[in-house]
């Protein structure tokens, strides 16, 4: 599946070159298939200049497969200026971890936008790709996910609202400070925003600075243990889906602190940007909250499983249908 990552403007701030002039990293079957039939990427007036080499070259096999070879992968910035390529396909094996990671660390740094082949893909005699992913909908497909976002938000939003009084009531009861609170969150395209949730620990409970909620957490009330059960400390976020800062489903919003720790140390996990944050997701439902390292990268498996296959409107309603679930048995994790 083809994955793409613009760096610095999102993509409909850019300039479209008149011709796009991408080069391929990586000497293997996928990356000469690629060249020899431009159209699987669905580029529209992309020329492929050359390819850039991973090893040296005497480690690469079969090089006269390959025409083109520009050079060292460790010189990509001096390569994408000279030939003027405006971006880089990534043909690497998602298995090689590091090396991929290395990669897209570098590529990040010298603001080179790229795109990545994140599996492995058997070519078909035709010579196209059994599947592609193509990272962004058509514009009619995201006109009727926000249609869809603010219609159920705001019959939720009505529904719920009885039930915001009580629960306001329950929170003050028991403990003091204010009934909601707020944080900046990192949105798609790393746009910085706030969310609105219920109180569910003690006030000052991150005086120390950002940690992540452990189970028997002391600093969660009674109250509040009971709303993230039920997911219920969420439900001031459909604020923030009817505003536009956020889906229904998709992955959890993070704290830009986190992003920028888990960032440096789990590959991929800026993919989860790419689209916009959630109110529930396949990740929530699937998992409980964040307590290790571990738990992220987990988490994370699921939230890059739902942004490949996120127009599938049965992995869509499979997750409302469960976070209704989660709600009404307090089976929250």
């Amino acid at each position: 599946m083809l994955q793409n990552y613009t760096i610095g403007k999102s993509t409909s701030d850019q300039k479209v070159p008149e011709e796009l002039r991408v080069a391929l990293v990586g000497l293997n079957r996928i990356s000469a298939t690629i060249y020899d039939n431009p159209r699987i990427l669905r580029l529209d007036d992309a020329k492929i200049v050359g390819f850039l080499h991973i090893d040296s070259l005497e480690e690469e096999p079969a090089l006269q497969e390959f025409p083109n070879i520009l050079g060292q992968v460790g010189e990509m910035e001096a390569i994408c200026r000279h030939h003027k390529i405006d971006r880089l396909i990534l043909a690497i094996d998602p298995g090689d971890v590091q090396r991929l990671h290395d990669i897209i660390q570098q590529c990040e740094r010298a603001s080179i936008e790229y795109e990545l082949l994140s599996r492995q893909y058997d070519v078909d005699f035709n010579g196209a790709f059994s599947e592609i992913f193509d990272h962004k909908p058509p514009p009619e497909e995201y006109r009727f996910q926000r249609t869809l976002d603010l219609l159920v938000s705001v019959i939720m939003f009505l529904i719920f609202l009885p039930s915001y009084f009580l629960i306001a009531l329950a929170i003050k009861l028991e403990s003091k400070g204010p009934v909601l609170y707020s944080q900046e969150r990192v949105g798609r395209e790393e746009k910085i925003f706030r969310i609105f949730k219920f109180r569910s620990m003690y006030a000052d409970a991150e005086k120390a600075g950002p940690q992540l909620a452990k189970k028997r957490d002391p600093r969660i009330t009674n109250v509040g243990n009971f709303l993230r059960k039920t997911r219920l400390d969420e439900l001031p976020q459909l604020i923030n889906v009817i505003r536009g800062d956020m889906s229904l489903v998709g992955p959890r919003p993070e704290r830009p602190y986190f992003v920028e720790k888990y960032s440096k140390i789990i590959p991929r996990y800026r993919e989860r940007l790419k689209v916009k944050p959630g109110l529930t997701g396949h990740a929530q439902v699937e998992t409980g909250y964040d307590e290790t390292i571990e738990d992220v990268k987990e988490k994370l498996q699921y939230d890059l499983e739902y942004i490949e296959n996120r127009n599938s409107s049965s992995l869509y309603w499979q997750i409302m249908f469960k976070t209704v679930w989660v709600v009404l048995t307090a089976k929250g994790q």
